[in-house]
């Protein structure tokens, strides 16, 4: 299996810290120059807004300022991955925000729109334009779930299992579940079983492994189109469905060895489809969030040089 060599680390480095955002340098930091945790949660919150949502462009295809679920997800996303501390106000703030934007009747059938009508002011990806939801999906009220189980008061502890309920039957179901969906519900399982909830048996992992395998793409002549890729389902050795992909991992860490650019960035697999100065921008941010996400993905699988 080939590996990152110490010189392809510095131009990663290189890459991130002369494009990336502050908060892809604060994670960068943390993870291989002794930087603090707490730099994360600083620039993570410089994205929330007065309503405890974000926005502003963290979801980086979504540059409207105000909050949406999409946005506001990726933030949990964030502190779940990095451990930041979900008991302080500002993630209690983020809860409170799901809490007054839910809507558990039949306008909206996912619990909360992914972008609000305002979308349509800013920039943004052609894949966010408004619309209005036809189909019930697990992204991303999955995630939102989660945490309402695990960090929400009464109230939203209710509201988590609701939604948790609606997402297990989906999880059962043939409706199509795309990869942001399976994402999101890998989350949901992973927290119902550290919370060892009722909600988990044998049936329920086992559909969850059927859903896994149904995203997948194992072709890696199709991985530079706009599929799930296998370690886009895992982040080390350690995780919870590693078994389930192990056959794929090591042509999928030599495929990412092979098109590492030597300036240290990947090419992204999707665009806006238009070239303007802000698509740009948002493409390189992309390149230094994908860059920082898989050398994270490599280090665990111990295939980084690091001295």
């Amino acid at each position: 299996m080939e590996t990152l060599t110490k010189n392809q680390l510095t131009n990663i480095e290189k890459y991130i810290m002369e494009n990336g955002r502050e908060l892809e340098k604060a994670k960068w930091n943390y993870l291989f120059n002794n930087g603090e945790k707490g730099a994360i949660l600083d620039e993570l919150l410089t994205y929330q807004n007065s309503d405890g949502g974000f926005g502003k462009g963290l979801e980086a295809d979504i540059q409207m300022p105000d909050s949406s679920s999409i946005a506001s997800t990726e933030a949990i996303f964030t502190a779940y991955e990095y451990e930041l501390d979900c008991e302080e106000k500002w993630f209690k703030d983020l809860l409170s925000y799901f809490e007054k934007t839910m809507d558990d009747g039949s306008e909206i059938l996912s619990f909360w729109e992914k972008v609000t009508e305002q979308v349509d002011h800013y920039p943004r990806a052609p894949w966010w334009n408004y619309s209005k939801e036809t189909r019930f999906t697990p992204n991303p009220c999955a995630v939102v779930a989660s945490a309402f189980l695990k960090y929400g008061n009464d109230h939203q502890k209710a509201l988590g299992y609701k939604i948790t309920k609606r997402c297990i039957e989906f999880l059962k179901s043939n409706e199509p579940c795309y990869d942001h969906d399976c994402y999101c519900l890998q989350v949901l399982i992973e927290v119902l079983e550290e919370l060892q909830s009722e909600f988990i048996d044998d049936e329920v992992m086992k559909h969850m492994e059927r859903r896994i395998l149904g995203s997948l793409c194992t072709d890696s002549k199709r991985w530079m189109e706009y599929v799930a890729q296998p370690l886009d389902f895992i982040t080390s050795p350690h995780s919870r469905w590693y078994k389930l992909l192990e056959p794929y991992i090591e042509e999928n860490i030599n495929y990412w060895l092979t098109f590492l650019k030597e300036e240290g960035y990947w090419l992204t697999n999707f665009s806006w489809g238009i070239d303007n100065e802000i698509s740009r921008q948002v493409t390189i941010y992309w390149q230094c969030y994908m860059a920082l996400n898989r050398v994270k993905i490599l280090r665990a699988f111990e295939n980084v040089i690091i001295d």
